[in-house]
């Protein structure tokens, strides 16, 4: 499905999940969230995040720890000859264990992971090989074979001969023994006497002091470098048996990060489920959107933190008998809020998430929705408003199909108020003749009248609470909606006689027009 995301504010949601994600791959995964290919993907993800909400309100889990980021050492490991670094081989072990302990989660609830839990542990054999070469700081254990075993006694037993003879040159005052990489030397104070006769190696730690290599140590320091060379080559040789070895298994790592992936975006949809008191909404193949007393998610959580007041339910209906809703009503009634939330839970549930509905939830399978909303015009394209919305209409009228969902805000307005009406007419005609689904918004009184007598369209109104005058944000379908400006206008101080005098110029515009 494509949809216009950004005036639905969807950005928001994906910020949400990626806090709740534990891992690098899974916060990436909602980053990038989008509308499923399918319906039945996005059903997919409804049925993993389903079973993970039931995991985590039971206690049973399961829960993804936080873990390295090992997708650059796969594709490291990819390329033939490469010599994964040991710190690398420990992280992709520790993903390599989660891998295998969230198996049995997978096993006892198949909807986890659609995939199946096989694999979560097909790499997991070589586990015992990287525990059998590497200490847990990721370098190569000096028992990691034969060679290794013996290159390390080697030199040790070289560097405590080496120590036994730099014991006759530490007498002097200050003098203290010094390790330079493999050679030893001899650290003595600023300004002391050289009495020793060797190569100078440069300056002591810290640039205190000066260092002195023995002559007579220079052959054994040269020994134990080569034997640390040795040991290096066997080192880099080993982590390039491991490398071949995770090369071999490469398929079995890559689906392993992409079921980590899966599972992180589902336990993290369960949480934000969870928060949002929400649920899987039905998922049909009919273009037709049921949304019993919906919330927009930012309103919950606003309301949630003690940053907004109590949101309203909204509940629509839109199908084959109420294929187009025009919603009228006054100003800071809700009707763009109730298209956002309209838009937004339409996406969430494409997307395979669960919607805060607390009644019904049934959505279509939209190829498109089609949005509509604030103020299009552009200065960088010398476009008004009006122009702007009529290039957004040119888009709809050249893609909407009667599998396009259309969410437009202020239907006909940015020009003469009969034209715009006009326009507005024709431009709903001719969806309407596509079975194009939808809601528009509009204060154009005409489309009310126009609205009421059109076979596919049904009028809507914001309520609004005429003893408090103030809007209720609910939506009541069957009902055209009054704009109020005068009564609202009135509200908000406006002097009284001002407010009679344009009640009198109403009229009459009403009796000439």
């Amino acid at each position: 499905m494509e949809a216009d995301l950004k005036p639905l504010e969807f950005e928001g949601i994906r910020r949400l999940l990626e806090k709740l994600c534990a891992t690098p791959f899974g916060a990436d995964a909602a980053r990038n969230l989008g509308p499923a290919p399918s319906v039945g993907v996005a059903r997919q993800l409804q049925d993993a995040i389903t079973a993970a909400r039931f995991g985590l309100e039971s206690g049973e889990g399961p829960v993804v720890p936080e873990l390295p980021d090992i997708r650059a050492a796969i594709r490291q490991v990819a390329s033939p000859g490469a010599a994964l670094a040991g710190t690398a081989f420990r992280n992709l072990a520790l993903v390599l264990r989660v891998g295998k302990e969230l198996r049995p989660f997978a096993e006892k609830r198949p909807a986890l992971l659609p995939t199946g839990p096989e694999r979560l542990d097909a790499a997991a054999d070589l586990l015992p090989k990287i525990d059998a070469v590497l200490m847990p700081n990721g370098s190569v254990r000096e028992d990691g074979n034969a060679a290794l075993r013996q290159l390390h006694a080697e030199l040790k037993s070289e560097r405590d001969q080496i120590q036994k003879s730099m014991q006759s040159h530490l007498g002097a005052p200050g003098a203290k023994l010094h390790w330079s990489g493999q050679r030893a030397c001899v650290h003595l104070p600023d300004g002391a006497t050289d009495q020793i006769r060797g190569v100078r190696r440069g300056t002591g730690p810290g640039g205190h002091g000066y260092l002195v290599e023995p002559m007579e140590l220079v052959a054994s320091n040269n020994r134990l470098e080569k034997i640390a060379g040795s040991i290096e080559q066997e080192n880099q040789a080993i982590l390039r048996a491991l490398s071949d070895a995770g090369r071999e298994r490469l398929s079995a790592l890559q689906h392993l990060v992409e079921s980590l992936t899966w599972l992180d975006l589902a336990i993290a949809g369960a949480q934000l489920s969870i928060h949002l008191h929400a649920k899987a909404a039905e998922m049909v193949d009919e273009p037709v959107l049921i949304l019993e007393e919906a919330y927009h998610p930012q309103l919950i959580l606003a309301y949630a933190e003690k940053r907004g007041p109590q949101p309203k339910p909204l509940t629509v209906h839109i199908n084959a008998d109420c294929p187009i809703l025009v919603v009228t009503g006054p100003n800071t009634g809700g009707k763009s809020v109730s298209l956002k939330t309209v838009g937004l839970l339409t996406v969430m549930a494409h997307c395979g998430l669960h919607v805060p509905v607390a009644g019904r939830a049934v959505v279509g399978n939209f190829t498109r929705i089609f949005v509509d909303m604030g103020d299009p015009q552009s200065v960088a394209f010398q476009l008004s408003t009006y122009s702007g919305h009529v290039e957004v209409l040119k888009r709809l009228l050249a893609d909407a199909d009667d599998h396009t969902l259309i969410l437009l805000d202020e239907l006909g307005t940015g020009t003469d108020p009969e034209e715009g009406a006009a326009l507005a007419m024709a431009v709903l005609d001719h969806l309407a003749e596509r079975g194009v689904r939808g809601m528009v918004t509009t204060h154009l009184t005409p489309l009310k009248s126009f609205a009421e007598s059109h076979a596919c369209l049904r009028n809507a109104s914001m309520r609004f609470d005429h003893e408090r005058l103030e809007p209720t944000y609910e939506l009541e379908i069957g009902v055209p909606g009054r704009s109020l400006g005068l009564v609202i206008a009135a509200k908000h101080g406006l002097p009284e006689n001002l407010i009679a005098k344009a009640r009198d110029y109403m009229e009459n515009l009403h009796k000439h027009y």
